[in-house]
């Protein structure tokens, strides 16, 4: 959906450029290439259901700016997001005049737009509704909330809780060498020693984190593994202290350059490791989902924890970036100290910063808008796209799938098999 003039303008550029490459395709000159006459001609629909896509929306902005269509009601919460939108643009309001109106900044009403209002609470919802003039029949639903999952007033822990017998088999009990039945009766002791080598006070330090999970969590499982990773890198000898002001564009860029090299992960945690920040790579454990995280360590130098959960080229590249952004832009403000990251699970406020942030870094909107391999989505399309970014093509592949919200196209070209390889010294589930 077209939602304001920048985004008009973009989408006929995007019009035009379509056009060109409908009006000069040739048909015969693809089957060579493809060698497939099937898929020349899926190289063609793609582009004209594009057009019609995109000259679908481009008609709807128009029509909703000309003022001739009136929006009365939204009858329940989940029709209200577009109508808000619609709204705006139909009563002839820019984003910053409404933004203005609620006494916000015009960038929030941005967010809201390009997420239809996904993080916005109920009683924003109604704000923005009075100030467009909408008669609103408001829906609650309500859902049971997980209880407390340590107990921080109390600042103690249930040793039993922990997945004592998974932590036995990848050996993250140092010098003990008894049977599994001999770790799970002097469980206390072993996990205390264990959680105490990385945290001083680690039910204080889970009221200072911020949680990105879907599905049923193991809250003691996510701290073991939280201590595992810092454990091991602070096993780490680091020559270079950490400086907040070094992740610059410049060298996020160079950072993205590296993943054109055959080794590219390695290259690129060296990298990181260069300039003080830890990479360590750990399988997540049983019912915590995650596909990284960001801590910080009792002397203030960051560590990026990796499960490698999915092990794909185009996944590493996207977690990376996406927890750079974290100890860039969150760890080092206010009281957070640690993020952990799902990024299969809904995403608000600074998890929406860093997903957006980390996919500009890789890929410019503004050089996506107008991409040829955003419409065709051919092999060659993506190759060419990726080596003008100076990337690899496995991050222009993913993005095509996130973006179509389907995994099961491209699948050659995002580097499946690609990664856990290339560490034989971590432990993979």
């Amino acid at each position: 959906m077209i939602t304001n003039e920048r985004q008009y303008r973009i989408t006929i550029a995007q019009l035009e450029k379509l056009k060109t490459a409908i009006d000069t395709f040739d048909i015969k000159l693809s089957t060579k290439r493809t060698k497939s006459k099937v898929l020349a001609k899926a190289e063609i629909d793609a582009l004209r259901s594009e057009y019609e896509r995109l000259s679908i929306q481009l008609r709807e902005y128009e029509t909703l700016k000309s003022g001739t269509v009136e929006i009365l009601k939204a009858s329940n919460l989940e029709e209200l997001p577009s109508i808000l939108i619609r709204a705006r643009i139909a009563k002839g309001l820019s984003q910053r005049q409404l933004a203005d109106a609620l006494g916000l900044k015009e960038q929030q009403i941005q967010r809201y737009e390009a997420e239809k209002y996904a993080s916005a609470n109920l009683h924003r919802l109604a704000e923005v509704a009075r100030a467009l003039g909408l008669n609103i029949n408001e829906v609650a639903e309500f859902r049971a909330t997980s209880q407390e999952p340590l107990d921080i007033e109390n600042d103690t822990l249930a040793w039993d809780q922990f997945p004592i017998k998974e932590m036995y088999r990848r050996n993250w009990f140092e010098g003990f060498s008894g049977s599994l039945d001999e770790a799970i009766s002097n469980a206390e002791e072993l996990v205390r020693e264990f959680v105490k080598n990385s945290l001083d006070k680690p039910v204080r330090a889970a009221a200072r984190q911020r949680v990105r999970l879907g599905g049923s969590v193991n809250w003691y499982a996510l701290l073991a593994w939280q201590c595992r990773i810092i454990a091991l890198a602070k096993k780490e000898k680091i020559t270079n202290k950490y400086n907040q002001r070094t992740i610059t564009d410049k060298w996020l860029t160079e950072l993205a350059h590296l993943s054109c090299k055959e080794d590219g992960p390695k290259t690129a945690i060296e990298y990181l490791r260069n300039s003080g920040i830890r990479v360590v790579i750990e399988s997540h454990l049983p019912q915590t989902h995650l596909d990284g995280a960001a801590f910080l360590l009792s002397d203030g130098s960051p560590v990026i924890g990796m499960t490698l959960r999915y092990d794909r080229l185009d996944n590493f590249w996207f977690v990376l970036f996406h927890e750079l952004v974290h100890i860039n832009k969150h760890l080092h403000r206010g009281d957070i100290e640690s993020i952990f990251d799902d990024l299969d699970s809904n995403a608000d406020d600074i998890e929406q910063v860093a997903d957006a942030q980390a996919g500009e870094i890789l890929i410019p909107e503004d050089k996506w808008n107008t991409a040829l391999a955003r419409f065709v989505r051919s092999e060659d399309s993506i190759r060419d796209f990726a080596s003008e970014l100076g990337i690899h093509p496995s991050i222009v592949a993913g993005k095509i799938r996130r973006e179509a919200k389907n995994h099961t196209i491209l699948v050659n070209m995002v580097g499946q098999g690609e990664i856990r390889k290339l560490f034989p010294n971590a432990y993979f589930s």
